[in-house]
């Protein structure tokens, strides 16, 4: 499957943490363009932020409060985001990789032509959103909560999602053959259209409560 990926500034500014988040929300401006390396906003509070063409590496990001953010061709790159509050968030060609997202939060968050990949998301709730064309490759996402998000165009490719919640949520065409299923909680009406291999069928009738008798 292919999205389309972030598009961030060829030739960014330094940026500065927490402080350049700080004052576009004061002043209800975009922070736009700038490089973010080595950089912390723990626990900051920072809602309705409007980020655009800016690179986060190696920043830490764990328990910030960045709830109504926009974000835009952004890339995060080994970042860490344990315990972010990113509830009510827009990402529109944004790319995770390598960040640590334990215990983040993602409810009711628009997703589109959005990359997870390699990244720690151990009891990240992503419930009640949308998400289309987003990819979630190599994940570590086991007793995530993913219940009543719509998913459109979407891939789980080697991930972990042992333990999930995905009841209620849109799984039309989603494939999760090469992914770990094992005890993730379904509801079998939203099951159809989604793809299983022969193992994880049967793991699902038992996991559903259905007996099989010859």
């Amino acid at each position: 499957m292919e999205i389309f990926m972030p598009r961030p500034a060829v030739s960014p500014a330094a940026g500065t943490l927490p402080q350049d988040l700080q004052w576009a929300a004061e002043d209800e401006t975009a922070v736009k363009d700038k490089d973010f390396t080595g950089q912390s906003a723990h626990g900051y509070e920072l809602l309705r932020s409007d980020i655009s063409g800016c690179r986060f590496t190696r920043c830490d990001l764990g328990g910030a409060d960045l709830r109504k953010s926009v974000f835009e061709d952004v890339v995060f790159r080994d970042c860490d985001l344990s315990a972010c509050r990113l509830d009510d968030c827009y990402f529109r060609r944004v790319a995770f990789l390598g960040c640590r997202m334990t215990g983040a939060r993602l409810d009711a968050c628009g997703l589109n032509n959005v990359l997870f990949e390699d990244c720690l998301m151990n009891y990240v709730h992503l419930d009640r959103g949308r998400a289309e064309r987003a990819i979630f490759r190599r994940g570590r996402m086991s007793e995530s909560v993913f219940s009543e998000t719509a998913f459109k165009s979407c891939a789980f490719e080697d991930c972990d999602l042992s333990g999930c919640d995905f009841m209620h949520a849109g799984l039309r065409g989603m494939d999760f053959t090469s992914s770990n299923i094992s005890g993730a909680y379904f509801a079998l009406n939203e099951l159809r259209g989604a793809v299983f291999s022969p193992e994880q069928a049967v793991m699902l009738i038992r996991t559903l409560g259905i007996s099989v008798r010859e």
